[in-house]
């Protein structure tokens, strides 16, 4: 029996030493503190992000069409130069027994000029159509603003809400340890056992890890936030870490639906994108129905011949020309036709899809209305159930000091303070990013 009490302290005794002796290398990380607010946030992004360069990239080569459609209203003018060397033989019709045999060279040289004087008003509906398009995707470039904007958004009020939760982390850190270092005062003097002194301990241990955690979701966040803001190696520096939100939440009513569906159906970018689409494929339409009429061309030109090595001698030869030309296409197999229903079906697969997507806008306001009307009544009652835990914390705290109350209902007061600040800020930033994200729903987010 007494070598396997010997044993078992030999085993265990250096473990529980080493232990209790371990010291952790202490926390580094303060708290981030910056000054950029999210309007500041969504200016930098709309201004430095790729995708919008590229949607107006976009913009910039459908002016360029329209200005290739432009050209169909204006005359051609082409010339040619050239020359070559002729061999030829010809048996002359008055006389057949004889074959006249030469060489010779030909230079040439012209110019023309072709004028399309009317087509069907193709031509211009073409024109139509193109400006239609730069007008749908100037309306995409908005669109993809206003979707960079709502994700800037999100991840602001993540970050903020990262910070939030360092700071109640740190706060519930300080507390264990202050009464840590009473603890051990008091154990020191045997008034308390160890256990409650190791209380502290351990409650201020995982404060620290809550902390780590927190300050980890903050540094991915912040990585994401870079990149929307199109930062160099996607590296926020602290001077654009985002700002707390002081302002009173509850000052930011929840507008009306049918105020805020209006707003939508008259601004946002996707539906006035599909409205040009649709208004460029009815031109297009136009465009292919002008097929049927006939086609006037004027046409004039000047052209210059030399016959040098003609066994009669070298020879010149020129003549000016103008004129008028009609083409009509009578019949083409029923290809006009065809392209005509083609264009309609284009035509109603938008109208169905634009339907599709006011139904769309009209669920998304309903469930904003709704959740921010939500998120707001809870914000309302966790502020003031925090203040409530506060004061019944601050209570147990000097009940403990006192000795009237016990360790247990102080770990039970401070655990419930730290619950409640941290579903106080989830509800705030909740009620802000719901009253955002209505935003950018209809339109008003680009408003900034």
């Amino acid at each position: 029996m007494f070598r396997s009490i010997i044993l078992f302290l030999l085993l265990f005794f250096p473990l529980t030493v080493s232990a209790q002796s371990e010291v952790l290398p202490q926390i580094d990380m303060e708290i981030p503190s910056g000054s950029l607010t999210l309007a500041e946030a969504l200016q930098i992004s709309l201004e430095a992000s790729p995708s919008v360069k590229q949607a107006a990239a976009r913009i910039e080569a459908a002016q360029a069409v329209v200005d290739q459609a432009r050209s169909a209203l204006r005359p051609v003018a082409s010339m040619n130069v050239g020359g070559r060397y002729q061999r030829s033989s010809m048996q002359p019709d008055w006389a057949p027994q004889v074959r006249v045999k030469d060489t010779f060279s030909i230079w040439s040289a012209g110019i023309e000029a072709n004028w399309l004087l009317f087509d069907g008003f193709s031509s211009r509906a073409r024109i139509l159509a193109a400006k239609y398009q730069v007008e749908a995707s100037e309306q995409t470039r908005n669109e993809t603003r206003r979707l960079l904007a709502e994700a800037v958004s999100n991840v602001f009020y993540q970050a903020e809400l990262a910070v939030e939760n360092m700071r109640i982390s740190r706060q519930n850190q300080k507390f264990n340890r202050i009464l840590e270092d009473e603890a051990d005062k008091r154990w020191q003097a045997g008034s308390i056992p160890e256990a409650e002194k190791l209380n502290f301990s351990v409650r201020a241990l995982q404060a620290e890890t809550d902390f780590l955690r927190a300050g980890q979701s903050f540094k991915l966040v912040t990585a994401v936030l870079a990149e929307l803001l199109a930062r160099p190696d996607a590296i926020l520096s602290p001077e654009l870490y985002p700002m707390r939100s002081e302002a009173d939440v509850l000052n930011q009513a929840i507008p009306a639906y049918d105020h805020e569906f209006a707003y939508a159906l008259e601004h946002r970018p996707d539906l006035k994108a599909l409205q040009a689409s649709t208004a460029a494929l009815e031109e297009s339409k136009k465009e292919k129905k002008g097929s049927y009429w006939p086609k006037l061309i004027m046409n004039s030109g000047f052209d210059y011949n030399k016959y040098n090595g003609l066994e009669s001698g070298d020879q010149e030869e020129h003549d000016a020309y103008s004129g008028l030309y009609l083409s009509w296409d009578l019949y083409r197999g029923g290809r006009r036709s065809a392209q005509v229903r083609e264009v309609e079906s284009h035509i109603r697969e938008l109208q169905e899809q634009s339907r599709q997507q006011v139904l769309s806008i009209q669920s998304a306001i309903r469930q904003g209305i709704v959740s921010a009307t939500a998120t707001r009544a809870m914000y309302q009652r966790q502020h003031q159930s925090l203040l409530l835990t506060a004061k019944i914390r601050d209570h147990v705290e000097k009940a403990y000091r006192a000795g009237v109350a016990n360790l247990t209902r102080l770990n039970e007061a401070q655990t419930d303070l730290v619950r409640a600040s941290g579903a106080e800020a989830a509800s705030r930033i909740n009620y802000l990013m719901a009253l955002q994200q209505l935003k950018a729903v209809s339109g008003r987010i680009l408003e900034f």
